[in-house]
């Protein structure tokens, strides 16, 4: 894929796309939906990692990429699309780990010393937050997304 041709291509939403180039433009290859950008010369077994992260939902660059990332873009946060409206408090975090650990709302009550109608509304404004409609799914999306340590 060359420079011109990643300009043009729309973003592929589902996709896990690893590249192995020589240059690359990171920013416009991100934004299309590349996941991993690494050296032609990689060894086969980090070819073999990026396609496991990339299938995890992870992004992995090279350190030439990601330090001439940092070069061109200093301070300045990449536009990555947020998929969540709010960010999830550190309370609603407590109550999705413990979703995580297959608690049913009497026990992660007792546990944070709070009401289980409490509890209902942390756990309503998680699965808002996260788009999910089941608890199984905010869990799910907890993980991709870092919020849950596996």
């Amino acid at each position: 894929m060359g420079r011109s041709t990643a300009s043009r291509l729309e973003p592929l939403s589902e996709a896990a796309i690893v590249l192995l180039t020589e240059v690359s433009d990171a920013r416009s290859e991100l934004r299309i939906g590349v996941r991993a950008i690494l050296s032609r010369e990689s060894d086969p077994d980090n070819v073999l990692s990026a396609i496991y992260a990339v299938y995890d939902r992870l992004v992995l660059l090279s350190t030439a990429t990601a330090e001439s990332l940092a070069a061109v873009y200093g301070d300045q946060p990449l536009e990555v699309e947020d998929e969540m409206s709010e960010e999830i408090t550190s309370r609603e975090t407590d109550v999705l780990r413990m979703l995580a650990e297959g608690l049913v709302n009497k026990e992660i009550a007792a546990r944070l010393g709070i009401s289980e109608h409490t509890v209902k509304f942390h756990i309503s404004s998680i699965l808002d937050k996260l788009g999910a409609s089941t608890r199984a799914e905010a869990v799910t999306l907890g993980i991709r997304r870092g919020l849950i340590p596996i």
